[in-house]
């Protein structure tokens, strides 16, 4: 069984102290990157049926949701933070960090009410980036069938908190107390 903790480096007290940033730039730049986009496409087929989009969170999200749906041969739609440059009308929707808050968007008219998503993104934490990005989704009129990433940070989001679709991950780090 692989340990992809391994292949991600860790940062302690970044981006303030107490807080460990997993660092998914040296997977995505070492041998196992192609292993890891291949895992997770195989729990998105494993446990979603009639998907029609996958969903990618800014910024890592990106990386693996466009891998993904590229595998999957399924459109792709991104999620961006609050000013970045996205053109045209957009939804907006807040969350809670661990060390703040923030805003995501989504470019109005790119899913609508038979859409069927899949969220990617690097790691949950909290899961505010998660819950703010089905909620986006939602706001479409699209359907949330599950949300896939390489960590689950399980201390972060103690105790589990209901994210409203299941989530899929490589690795989980932590437990819940």
């Amino acid at each position: 069984m692989i340990r992809w903790e391994d292949y991600i480096r860790t940062i302690p007290d970044y981006p303030q102290e107490g807080i460990n940033f997993y660092d998914l730039n040296s997977l995505f730049a070492g041998p196992m990157f192609s292993k890891a986009v291949h895992e997770m496409t195989k729990k998105v087929t494993d446990y979603t049926d009639n998907i029609t989009h996958i969903v990618g969170v800014e910024s890592r999200g990106f990386v693996l949701g466009a891998a993904i749906a590229h595998e999957l041969n399924l459109p792709f739609v991104m999620v961006r933070k609050k000013g970045a440059k996205y053109p045209g009308d957009l939804l907006e929707q807040s969350y809670d960090l661990e060390y703040g808050s923030a805003t995501l968007t989504l470019q109005k008219g790119l899913l609508g009410h038979t859409d069927r998503c899949v969220i990617v993104d690097d790691l949950i934490a909290t899961g505010g980036s998660m819950v703010a990005t089905g909620d986006l989704i939602k706001q479409t009129g699209a359907k949330v069938l599950r949300g896939v990433t390489v960590i689950d940070l399980q201390y972060v989001r103690c105790p589990r908190k209901d994210l409203g679709f299941p989530i899929s991950t490589l690795e989980t780090v932590g437990n819940y107390e």
